[in-house]
């Protein structure tokens, strides 16, 4: 796939870099219908509020998994600006929790909320201008970078004397927010027509999804849908928490992994119009450090809570933080602010209490598996799927339901600028797919093939289709997913699923195979097939909901 770090590489630095003229340019595609039961396995709706941000943008989204942090392609200047765009306006848990309950489900607008995200991004625009030279906790910046992110964004939006005028802060922000957003979206995208969008440089993409992590958790689970679903289009969607706190050098206040449970649990229970499957997330190296204060703690018990109590579907794990599946005993954690006494076998301890109890109540598991989301240095080699083996060669772990994350770069064999680190993990994951018959992995994050510019697509297309000459069981794993928000950075994200679309279509897959792929396969790794303790407890948590009966039980 083209990474985050391949994209932000290529579209954000700040020195050879032809701007696009105007704002953006008008695309169009055909939006393709789906079957009623196709599944988007991979997705994300929390915002600002949710993850620490500095760490967050540093440390995972935009620098390279080999480089440590100080060598981030990208100015910390950038990323001072996106963080105060990221927390203006940016709803907290707690109200939106409350406006639920009293509420139900309420989305505004589409022009509401784009006007909203236009407020937000002049509101962080002013107080990054405001701040000019102010230092922001774990980044490295000048006045003189922060001025020429300011410069590059009038010139870009065509506004080039801005900067030389005598308004305030709060002028040049809703002046420039005004004509970042000007000419804004195209309306709803309906299954079964041709459709059109605005195609943003990615600098000012960027810019924009900040805008977007700004909203309520409700409107983006409804750009979400809005994207890709409808009646003809995506009908289950399963977001995932995350949890990187403890792997960050900077402290930055979250929302509580609590009050996110009971927050997702409730958006769940009252958006109408998909069945929303949510991942509780965990983390081995918090819970290890949480046994160490008091060894009476149970480090599940959010995990428990969620998939027992509140509706959700299964655990998200990134091990790209900084610990492998199994064997952390011979890994030195040295990049996390705080480590077990223990080192990491006190990790291993907590992630197989985790993968037990999992197989022990019938709860798949989602792991991140591309070389990215890393905290430290090389920490990304540790999302390979070779990891897995010394999980599932366990005696009663054989049969977890895992879902591998992210198939589709063959980065590791790629030209030069991608990783080029040996073996392609995808080949791994494939050779893995006979011996272990719960093994699934997703196309989230695929845009090396969904977007039809990709410089790399002819190469991966080509990859893809001997793979699967080779091993033709992966169609019998593989799954549809889109890792929104996150690509709601890359410039094509609004033709995600019909480029998946006519991805699958060049493969000449046949009808079944298409749509097992689509959603077949991921039923069967949630559990919704089987009569057996997951699919009893979403029943009993979705029953009454409109598009659950109507897929499940037949209306």
């Amino acid at each position: 796939m083209i990474t985050r770090r391949r994209l932000l590489q290529r579209g954000l630095g700040f020195v050879g870099l032809s701007l696009m003229p105007g704002c953006g340019r008008i695309k169009s595609f055909f939006q393709p219908e789906v079957s009623r039961t196709a599944i988007d396995i991979h997705a994300h709706i929390f915002n600002g509020r949710d993850v620490p941000l500095v760490g967050f943008l540093q440390q995972t989204v935009l620098r390279d998994p080999h480089q440590p942090v100080e060598s981030a392609p990208v100015t910390g200047a950038f990323l001072k600006l996106l963080k105060a765009i990221m927390l203006s306006g940016t709803p907290r848990a707690g109200p939106e929790l409350e406006t639920l309950a009293t509420q139900g489900f309420v989305s505004a607008p589409e022009p509401e909320v784009l006007k909203r995200d236009e407020r937000n991004v002049a509101a962080g625009l002013a107080a990054f201008s405001r701040n000019l030279g102010q230092q922001t906790a774990g980044l490295r910046t000048t006045r003189t970078e922060e001025e020429q992110v300011l410069d590059r964004i009038a010139a870009e939006v065509g506004q080039p004397n801005l900067r030389n005028s005598l308004q305030t802060p709060e002028n040049q922000g809703r002046t420039l927010a005004a004509e970042i957003f000007r000419q804004g979206n195209t309306g709803a995208l309906s299954q079964g027509e041709t459709r059109s969008y605005v195609h943003y440089s990615p600098f000012m993409q960027t810019i924009r999804w900040a805008g977007l992590l700004t909203r309520p958790r409700v409107d983006i689970l409804a750009e979400l849908g809005r994207l890709y679903g409808g009646s003809s289009g995506i009908r289950i969607f399963s977001p995932s928490l995350v949890d990187f706190s403890a792997w960050f050098l900077t402290e930055e206040t979250v929302t509580p992994t609590e009050d996110l449970i009971m927050l997702f649990s409730a958006i769940a229970k009252g958006y109408p119009d998909a069945v929303i499957l949510n991942f509780a997330p965990f983390c081995p190296l918090k819970a290890a450090l949480e046994t160490e204060d008091d060894p009476n703690a149970d480090t599940l018990r959010h995990v428990k809570r969620a998939v027992l109590e509140f509706g959700f579907a299964g655990v998200k794990l990134y091990p790209p933080m900084g610990f492998v599946p199994a064997g952390n005993d011979r890994i030195d954690i040295t990049w996390a602010p705080r480590k077990p006494k223990a080192g990491g076998a006190a990790l291993d301890v907590e992630l197989f209490k985790l993968y037990e109890w999992c197989v022990a109540n019938d709860v798949p598991i989602k792991a991140h598996a591309n070389n990215s989301i890393a905290a430290g240095l090389d920490t990304g080699a540790f999302a390979s799927p070779d990891g897995w083996r010394g999980v599932l060669d366990q005696p009663g772990l054989k049969n977890l339901r895992l879902n591998l994350a992210h198939f589709g770069g063959f980065d590791e064999s790629a030209p030069a600028g991608a990783l080029a680190t040996g073996v392609d993990w995808e080949e791994t994951l494939a050779g893995m797919l006979e011996t272990y018959p719960n093994l699934f992995f997703d196309l989230s994050y695929w845009t090396d093939a969904a977007d039809p510019e990709s410089p790399s697509r002819d190469r991966v297309m080509q990859r893809v289709a001997t793979l699967l000459g080779r091993t033709p069981k992966m169609l019998d794993r593989m799954m549809y997913g889109s890792d929104w928000s996150m690509i709601g950075r890359v410039p094509s994200h609004p033709q995600y699923l019909a480029g998946v679309r006519q991805a699958l279509d060049e493969l000449a897959l046949d009808d079944v195979t298409r749509e097992s792929v689509m959603g077949g396969n991921a039923a069967r790794y949630l559990g919704l097939e089987a009569d057996g303790a997951q699919q009893s407890r979403l029943s009993q948590f979705f029953a009454g909901h409109p598009v659950f009966e109507d897929i499940f039980n037949g209306g």
